[in-house]
């Protein structure tokens, strides 16, 4: 996946940039069909910030944390870019009723591999 990284209040560093591209690049399987993204990574009063922003055309992405170590701040941002991610890939899996999904189906079978029968009460 394609980020682009902006520094503010803060020198450049090659070596943090190619440990966000390298976690990123962990979990992008998990977004579906993602265009790019970009990374904002600031400091104030002491303290890292990190803001991880991925576009895709299904869902935008967007996790920010703070800590007072930079790798860390990515860390925590990164962990939370990978919980939405989970949740909406859960979502898109699970969208199905029950009943209609293989294991539905299966669950729906008795022990001789017949479909159960449901019993409508007679009116």
């Amino acid at each position: 996946m394609k980020l682009n990284f902006d520094f503010k209040h803060l020198d450049y560093s090659k070596s943090l940039e190619l440990y966000i591209q390298e976690c990123v690049d962990k979990i992008s399987h998990l977004m579906l069909k993602q265009n790019g993204g970009t990374v904002f990574i600031s400091k104030v009063k002491g303290q890292f910030w990190v803001e991880i922003n991925v576009q895709s055309p299904l869902r935008y992405f967007r996790s920010k944390s703070s800590h007072y170590d930079v790798y860390s701040a990515a860390d925590l941002a990164i962990t939370k870019l990978e919980t939405q991610a989970l949740k909406v890939r859960k979502m898109n899996q699970d969208h199905k009723k029950v009943e209609l999904s293989k294991r539905g189906k299966m669950d729906q079978l008795n022990p001789r591999f017949e479909y159960k029968t449901k019993y409508r009460k007679a009116a």
